[in-house]
């Protein structure tokens, strides 16, 4: 399943943990997640939805995302050349210019190439512009589940989101 319309279906999971990754937990997304059928959707992926305060969870999300313990942020141009604004995040951006699209809309200026941003950007192409979503899946998806493997490990929300999205990716790249 290489093909872009093979995971069309993706695209929700791909559109909902692109912008958990790309910028802390607010009030608004904790609501949003403590819905019912969000709940229920979650805890059926093996993600319980959060209980600690925003500031506990801002604080979890600096040291998982933004200061991880070990690598980098979930930054392709970090992963693979370790610095920002590499070519993959010229590519990323490229690719978004091409759709008439910000990079990283709602990021807070988050790298375009940040595995969250990317995500968001492929769960708006797929559909609409379908070459470009395969662009994105075929050259800026493949290094991201190292990037997220240490925060993996962990036992709480943000580990969860993490195992998750590894497992959306390689849904994504098989």
């Amino acid at each position: 399943m290489s093909s872009v319309a093979g995971h069309a279906d993706l695209s929700a999971a791909a559109r909902l943990f692109g912008r958990l990754l790309v910028r802390e937990l607010d009030t608004e997304t904790l609501e949003e997640l403590s819905r019912p059928a969000v709940r229920a959707s979650l805890r059926e992926l093996g993600i319980e939805c959060p209980s600690a305060s925003l500031e506990e969870l801002a604080a979890q999300y600096c040291a998982r995302f933004v200061h991880p313990r070990i690598g980098y942020p979930p930054v392709q141009s970090l992963w693979t050349t370790g610095q920002y604004d590499g070519a993959a995040a010229l590519a990323v951006r490229a690719i978004a210019d091409a759709s008439a699209r910000e990079p990283a809309p709602g990021a807070r200026n988050a790298a375009p190439d940040h595995i969250g941003c990317i995500l968001l950007l492929w769960a708006e192409l797929v559909h609409e512009r379908p070459e470009l979503a395969e662009r994105l899946r075929r050259d800026h998806l493949q290094w991201a589940q190292q990037a997220l493997a240490e925060t993996a490990r962990d036992d709480d929300f943000f580990g969860s989101i993490a195992t998750a999205t590894i497992e959306l990716l390689r849904r994504l790249t098989e």
